[in-house]
């Protein structure tokens, strides 16, 4: 398995691969979300349904990402988004009709997420388009906080994992959260919290109401 720059991961990502990469919480595989071998190629490698959804990363640089996604962002998700984005916050929210559906699970709703780590922005903003965003690991197995553990999980599975100096060190501030995020499920008449994460129930109630 290669360690990549951000050039190269991006050019992988663009032309089909599956790589690891790190954010401010735990690692995550990801791919280009257009494509359904790559994308169902992550489903197996992790022991997911073919039917799962998958949640989907966009740049904090590029907010038109966000519109490749959906038609209309609605007034809860821009609220909750004005608050906790970029942050390890995924909003649910009904997607464009033309998403494949081995993104949304033929479910009609997209999970997106944006984060503050500014390296993987750069990274998403190489790529021009949004990215898959599931944790790296195995289903039943703890999420990879670090690049050890993705080589323990995936090495020879995976195209390559995306590091910078940052993501080498081994002092604990230059790791991320073994928090997941909080994921919110938003649509025209209310919201509702599906997993509380790194960002508290409280702290999201406190912001809508």
């Amino acid at each position: 398995m290669e360690i990549l720059s951000i050039e190269e991961a991006a050019w992988k990502v663009r032309n089909g691969s599956v790589i690891a990469y790190p954010t401010e919480t735990i690692y995550g595989l990801g791919t280009i979300i257009f494509e359904e071998e790559p994308v169902m190629r992550i489903k197996k490698i992790k022991g997911l349904p073919e039917n799962k959804p998958l949640s989907v990363l966009v740049s904090n640089n590029k907010t038109e990402m966000l519109y490749e996604l959906v038609e209309t962002f609605l007034p809860v998700a821009q609220r909750l988004a004005k608050f906790f984005w970029p942050g390890p916050l995924t909003i649910i929210h009904e997607c464009k009709e033309d998403l494949p559906g081995f993104i949304t699970g033929n479910t009609g709703f997209v999970g997106i997420r944006c984060s503050p780590f500014s390296f993987v922005n750069s990274f998403l903003d190489f790529v021009g388009h949004p990215v898959v965003s599931t944790s790296a690991n195995p289903t039943g197995a703890s999420p990879a906080t670090n690049y050890e553990e993705i080589f323990s999980y995936f090495d020879g599975m995976i195209d390559g994992v995306l590091i910078n100096e940052e993501t080498i060190s081994f002092d604990k501030k230059n790791q991320p959260l073994n928090i997941p995020s909080t994921i919110v499920k938003v649509d025209a008449h209310n919201f509702e919290i599906i997993r509380e994460g790194a960002i508290k129930k409280d702290d999201i109630i406190r912001k809508i109401f």
